[in-house]
């Protein structure tokens, strides 16, 4: 026997007694108030002691009848139910099984549903998945709502298991399985796991059309949905041939595919090489195989910017001949026959389709067209790898410049050469603003060589060379000397000097003391530079390193080994005056005279480093504890 539903909440049917005997105030005391943003209902207050009468009363009610008394406490709860539960379906898989009357195939119908119930509000709808071309209404099959048991109250959560059975309605369902979020639920919150999922019933009808040969698959026998060759039982279209049916009518069965492979493509992705032809190009393509109708069409892959005509579509939607022996204006409108056209067998990956004489590479497939392949034609994963197209890109060899003939400078005719407009070249704009008014300052002299002989007055010429450290150019200018019988002035107009034949212009790692460059078939030696020179090279001797005395002190501490001696006695000849110090110039000639290895400026930094007093000597003593020699 079921106990009795609670009396509805309806003024009348409910009694609302005091907290407490004692309690004088009678009013009723608020439920609806917010938590948290939420409205929210406050339990009913629970009665502390009942009267006498009333105790009497309830232990002498009878247990049955609508007179029951039924004093309902309602549980606090710290939000709402449709607030706690708000979008959390539980949802199970189930069928049905739907009598089918005054048929020879089949007595029943297995029907699949989907059953949601909605924990927010406790209601449940029921629903069937639509099937292509089943001629079944399809779709909501129970609306939602608050679906009652037939012995009475609502559906709750524990009512539904899978592997159990549900009538709802006076329909039976059968419940297969359930998702992951409902499994979950039941054991979290009712601590109750769901049963393994479980197979659906097979479909007497399928198996009525597998025994008569009406399903049509491959060759064979096995049944498989989607396949367009023939039927699999020959001998029943013999039969309809005999008894005087069309010979039209005995081919495949043109409204069975339709129905079949409805919305069913397989497409391909190929390309056409044409660029054996004039302004033929190598272009990519889809190809769409449609499989309820037997027919291809092209479309092309539109990339922008391509500065092609947008003709989206190749090839109109029709059968596909494998071959064309000629094309013209008698076959034009002629429906090729159905064996002579491409099937699906024909389109492999790897494989070249003839489009009216034009060859298209397939070389990948969808994920659905690999499925199909798979399931119908019993293709292995490795047939239906991509192939690889890609070809490798040949690097643009660089256009050679033309020569430069000696005008103007070479960055203004590689501008001519990069461009019909020419555009001023761009200028270093760091070294503008950073290296502005540095100017290296060089004593220079002419010297002699191999193909150009000088006079003896212009050897004994002296320039000033300016290296403009903002731009890299250089000027050359000659001090006016009395009574030298030259005017003097401006030797060389500022501007880029290039090296003898070449392209690479002097730069400042070119010039120091002692070195050379050769400026228009004249050759200059540095002999000198200015102190503002030699105190801007050695604070920045990461870059000069001529004016780098740590390196000039390793080199020569690798050089003196077992040339000890031969130091300390040209440096004693140096001294004439026997003072213990000597010049630059006499250290200089002193460590060229021990066979020693260096250039001029190293050591003219050199001594600037040792002579610190600004003296003009260096102290032997000194210069040989540098260097590791004892005295």
């Amino acid at each position: 026997m079921t106990a009795n539903p609670p009396l509805p909440k309806l003024p009348g049917y409910t009694v609302s007694l005091p907290q407490s005997l004692g309690d004088k105030a009678f009013f009723k005391a608020q439920t609806l108030n917010y938590l948290n943003g939420y409205q929210r209902e406050e339990p009913n207050p629970i009665v502390k002691e009942l009267p006498e009468a009333v105790q009497t009363l309830a232990a002498t009610a009878p247990l049955t009848g609508a007179s029951t008394l039924t004093f309902s406490v309602d549980s606090p709860t710290k939000l709402p139910q449709w607030v706690e539960n708000d979008r959390k379906v539980l949802r199970f898989y189930g069928y049905f099984k739907e009598t089918v009357n005054e048929s020879n195939m089949e007595n029943y119908r297995v029907r699949k549903v989907i059953l949601y119930y909605y924990l927010e509000d406790d209601s449940m709808h029921i629903a069937e998945p639509r099937q292509d071309n089943s001629g079944i209404p399809q779709g909501i099959f129970v609306k939602r709502h608050k679906a009652t048991k037939d012995e009475g109250g609502f559906f709750s959560p524990l009512d539904f298991s899978v592997g159990e059975e549900l009538t709802i309605y006076a329909r039976t369902y059968y419940l297969v399985d359930a998702d992951s979020f409902t499994r979950e639920y039941y054991i979290a919150r009712h601590g109750k796991e769901q049963g393994p999922p479980m197979p659906y019933p097979d479909d007497p009808v399928d198996a009525y059309r597998t025994t008569f040969g009406m399903n049509r698959g491959l060759k064979t026998g096995v049944a498989s949905p989607g396949s367009t060759t023939q039927r699999l039982d020959d001998f029943k279209s013999y039969m309809e041939a005999r008894l005087g049916k069309a010979s039209h009518m005995l081919g495949d069965d043109k409204l069975r595919q339709w129905l079949e492979n409805n919305k069913k493509v397989l497409r391909f992705y190929c390309v056409w090489d044409d660029r054996q032809g004039m302004y033929g190009d190598r272009r990519p393509y889809v190809l769409h195989y449609f499989l309820e109708d037997d027919s291809v069409e092209i479309l092309e892959i539109r990339d922008s910017n391509n500065g092609r005509d947008p003709y989206p579509v190749f090839l109109k939607r029709a059968p596909l001949p494998k071959s064309v022996s000629r094309i013209g204006p008698n076959t034009v409108g002629i429906k090729p026959r159905a064996q002579n056209c491409y099937r699906p067998d024909d389109l492999r990956l790897g494989q070249y389709v003839s489009v009216f004489n034009r060859d298209f590479l397939l070389h990948d497939c969808d994920g659905f067209t690999k499925a199909w392949y798979m399931e119908n034609l019993g293709f292995m994963p490795e047939e239906l790898q991509q192939v690889e197209i890609k070809e490798p890109i040949t690097p643009l060899s660089k256009p050679a410049l033309a020569p430069f003939n000696g005008y103007g400078t070479l960055e203004d005719s590689l501008q001519n050469c990069l461009s019909l407009l020419p555009k001023p070249p761009r200028r270093d704009m760091h070294k503008l603003m950073n290296k502005d008014k540095i100017i290296l300052r060089f004593t220079v002299r002419i010297v002699e060589t191999d193909t150009h002989k000088h006079s003896s007055i212009d050897l004994g010429r002296r320039f000033v060379l300016s290296y403009f450290m903002m731009d890299d150019t250089i000027m050359v200018f000659e001090p006016p000397l009395r009574n030298s019988g030259l005017s003097g002035g401006k030797f060389l107009e500022r501007a880029r000097v290039y090296k003898p034949q070449s392209e690479e212009i002097y730069t400042y790692l070119d010039l120091y003391v002692g070195g050379s460059i050769q400026i228009f078939n004249r050759k200059f030696e540095m002999v000198e530079a200015d102190e503002y020179t030699y105190t801007y090279m050695e604070n920045n001797k990461h870059i000069f390193i001529m004016s780098d005395h740590e390196i000039l002190l390793k080199s020569l501490r690798a050089q003196i080994s077992g040339r000890e001696e031969a130091i300390r006695t040209e440096l004693i000849r140096v001294d004439k005056e026997g003072s213990g110090s000597v010049s630059g110039e006499a250290l200089e000639s002193a460590l060229e005279a021990a066979g020693l290895k260096f250039t001029r400026h190293q050591a003219i930094c050199l001594r600037r480093r040792l002579d610190r007093e600004k003296t003009g000597s260096v102290s032997i003593e000194e210069f040989l504890n540098v260097l590791g020699i004892s005295k």
